[in-house]
């Protein structure tokens, strides 16, 4: 399929502009939380959310059909639960914080797996890779009010979270615990909306890979989640344009594109890459 053709599939086709629209709000909403992920060096632990969130999205879709606003209610309520029961093992248990994450997230994901191998009429492969070409009003209306939450709550925040990053012992104990836990609650919003685009194994993609990108690409915090909404906004074009040529599945594409962009980012970027220190190294006597 030539170029002209797969433009012609995303600028006409209903299933792939819906597809487009909704991984543009996605990647905008999820920006600004990846970058304070990748400062607070949190890339892996994040990633504990997406796993965290099955059980409850396919328990919901066992009990109520599947429809968008249950199956994510179910979703968000055992990614709380998991985080929940994770924090409380790492301090009552004397375990270390990602050795408390791992447990958790993998019963977790071991438990959706289960539940949705009990519905006959559960597609396993959505709640694992999820659906973007198969968005519905429900879930692009659910990508837009978690973009609005994400974008408000960040923009309450960032002050606060930015002193709290930089600088963890510059708030008050109290004070930073609010603060880390109305994050992580935009966070598990965020990742709630790309469950339905990308599935469980792949919902945070959005979210790390293109601040990793951003990374390579500005040198400001600003800058960085401006550059990260770009970076998202080129993985999911132009992994959408992979899958219509290729008939590839469209998350996985989705990602692939994703980590093309932050690697492209790490060579040749403005700021840090393997070619900017090189001229750098070049330019000193």
């Amino acid at each position: 399929m030539g170029l002209a053709e797969i433009l012609g599939v995303l600028t006409g086709e209903r299933f792939a502009q819906r597809a487009l629209l909704g991984g543009l709000i996605l990647a905008v909403a999820a920006a600004p939380l990846g970058v304070f992920l990748v400062m607070r060096r949190m890339s892996l632990t994040v990633d504990a959310v997406g796993h965290a969130i099955l059980p409850g999205a396919a328990g919901a879709a066992l009990l109520g059909g599947g429809a968008t606003w249950i199956v994510s209610a179910g979703a968000a309520a055992t990614g709380a639960g998991v985080f929940a029961l994770a924090g409380w093992a790492s301090r009552w248990l004397r375990l270390p914080e990602d050795a408390g994450f791992a447990v958790f997230y993998l019963a977790a994901l071991s438990a959706g797996v289960v539940l949705a191998g009990m519905g006959g009429g559960i597609d396993l492969d959505r709640l694992l890779f999820g659906a973007i070409l198969a968005l519905d009003d429900a879930a692009l209306t659910l990508c837009a009010v978690a973009a609005a939450v994400s974008l408000a709550g960040m923009a309450g925040l960032y002050r606060t979270l930015l002193y709290d990053t930089l600088d963890p012992d510059f708030l008050p104990r109290r004070a930073a615990s609010v603060v880390r836990a109305l994050f992580f609650a935009l966070l598990a919003v965020v990742t709630v909306a790309s469950f339905h685009a990308l599935g469980a194994l792949m919902a945070v993609g959005l979210t790390i890979l293109p601040a990793i990108a951003a990374r390579f690409m500005a040198g400001s915090v600003p800058g960085m989640m401006a550059a990260a909404a770009l970076a998202g906004a080129l993985g999911v074009g132009g992994g959408l344009a992979l899958s219509i040529a290729t008939d590839a599945p469209a998350g996985a594409a989705i990602v692939l594109a994703l980590t093309a962009v932050a690697l492209l980012a790490a060579l040749v970027g403005p700021r840090g890459s393997i070619y900017a220190r090189r001229i750098v190294a070049g330019a000193v006597p």
